[in-house]
């Protein structure tokens, strides 16, 4: 018994030697918490998102197509065998807006290009406009979120293109500080050409024009943020720089149109809108009172010496509309946010119909942005939204000229994308000759 236990002794040390000298002892790692980095709250609810969306959350290097404007504008030289100045061809003036947190001294590249050879090539330092931290507009759910840079009339009377015709106009931004490019959209634009005579029947200055017949199936809804007392946004005075209404201002809603006359001259007799939501009348405490005017303008003349000039203009126009969207309680007009559905608002110069704007109001109180913009499209300012128009058969006694060019897109040659926009854009009436031979 004795020997067994002292085997059984020796076995355990031998066997416990053993372990010891072939397997070294395992150290427990010690779990440290890792530190989690702060995060800014501004961005953190875009992680996933995308930024090239419509919708006005952070986005980066998007164009704001609502806001991009294109002129020709002749460049003359003086003609010793007309004795005078004739025409040598036109240059592209641009107005443009582009979202994105840019450095100084940061640019737009403008190409026109045909057949992809570029024939003009522009650049032109931007405004940059920055978010104050902190201060977004409480009347406007999708601004201000996106710092933006813009610039106007860009443009250089040196450069000229000798001959009329379609052309693509690539628009890049370019970096302040590295001089970096990056493309932001190409459009397409249909310059046009007017001659012009002067007595003894020799040539003078010919005009040219932009055609714009496809930009009169597009309206905007935009919802200013009129409390908002910021130098980043300069929205007080409208979607563009030129403000509707002026200090006579009803409601921060405006709507914008597109129209083809001969020559400006808005002829609205007592104008006022007459508004349904799901079909049963709204009342304004004005009566639907508007103000109205041009904003921007596109207008090309066919001159001769001895008969009176031909015109043909595109004029967008703005409507001051007697509502507006506000979270807060003292709102003077009437709260879209307090009726939801859908609404359906005439435009009216005594007892015609001029135009018909659609939109929805959804259960939270604004718009519903349209197909077009909801899928990444087209890409608009805080607050705006693509609605659909309705122009009356035969045209109004307000429009001259009407052509219907669903294949040549909206926002000079975007392509409509979805069935709601083909449909506005094809409905479009025919009136007039769509130009000047």
């Amino acid at each position: 018994m004795k020997k067994s236990i002292i085997y059984g002794v020796i076995t355990i040390l031998i066997l416990s030697t053993f372990a010891t000298a072939q397997f070294p002892k395992f150290k427990i790692p010690k779990i440290t918490k890792p530190k989690i980095p702060k995060i800014d709250k501004n961005i953190g609810e875009n992680v996933g998102k995308d930024v090239g969306s419509s919708k006005g959350s952070n986005r980066q290097m998007v164009i704001d197509d609502g806001y991009t404007f294109f002129e020709a504008e002749p460049v003359k030289e003086r003609s010793e065998k007309y004795r005078g100045f004739v025409a040598k061809g036109w240059t592209l003036k641009s107005s443009l807006r582009a979202f994105g947190t840019y450095p100084d001294s940061s640019s737009f590249k403008v190409v026109v290009e045909d057949n992809g050879k570029a024939v003009a090539t522009y650049g032109c330092l931007a405004s940059l406009y920055y978010r104050k931290a902190g201060n977004p507009s409480p009347n406007v759910r999708n601004s201000p979120i996106d710092d933006y840079l813009t610039v106007g009339n860009c443009t250089d009377g040196k450069l000229f293109i000798k001959e009329p015709g379609k052309y693509d106009v690539k628009v890049s931004v370019v970096n302040g500080d590295t001089d970096e490019e990056t493309a932001l959209r190409t459009y397409k634009i249909d310059v046009r050409e007017l001659k012009t005579t002067r007595p003894g029947n020799v040539p003078g200055v010919s005009d040219f024009y932009i055609n714009r017949h496809a930009e009169t199936a597009a309206a905007i809804l935009y919802l200013r943020p009129s409390g908002l007392q910021d130098s980043f946004t300069k929205a007080s005075s409208g979607y563009f720089p030129k403000a509707v209404g002026g200090g006579s201002r009803i409601g921060n809603t405006d709507i914008y149109f597109n129209v083809s006359l001969d020559r400006y001259q808005l002829d609205l007799s007592r104008p006022h809108i007459r508004c349904f939501v799901d079909g049963e009348r709204v009342n304004f405490k004005n009566k639907g009172n508007i103000s109205t005017a041009p904003v921007r303008s596109e207008v090309g003349v066919k001159a001769h010496h001895s008969k009176p000039g031909e015109y043909i203009s595109f004029y967008e126009h703005g409507i001051n509309m007697p509502f507006g969207r506000s979270d807060q309680k003292d709102l003077s007009e009437l709260n879209l946010a307090d009726y939801p559905g859908q609404w359906e608002c005439q435009l009216r110069s005594n007892v015609e119909t001029i135009r018909t704007f659609r939109w929805t109001v959804g259960s939270d109180g604004y718009p519903v942005e349209h197909p077009e913009q909801k899928n990444g499209n087209i890409n608009l300012f805080h607050g705006a939204y693509l609605i659909d128009m309705e122009i009356p058969e035969g045209g109004s006694s307000l429009d001259v000229r009407l052509a219907p060019m669903p294949e040549a897109g909206v926002f000079y040659g975007i392509p409509w994308s979805t069935p709601e926009g083909k449909k506005m854009a094809a409905e479009v009436p025919t009136k007039g000759k769509p130009y000047i031979d």
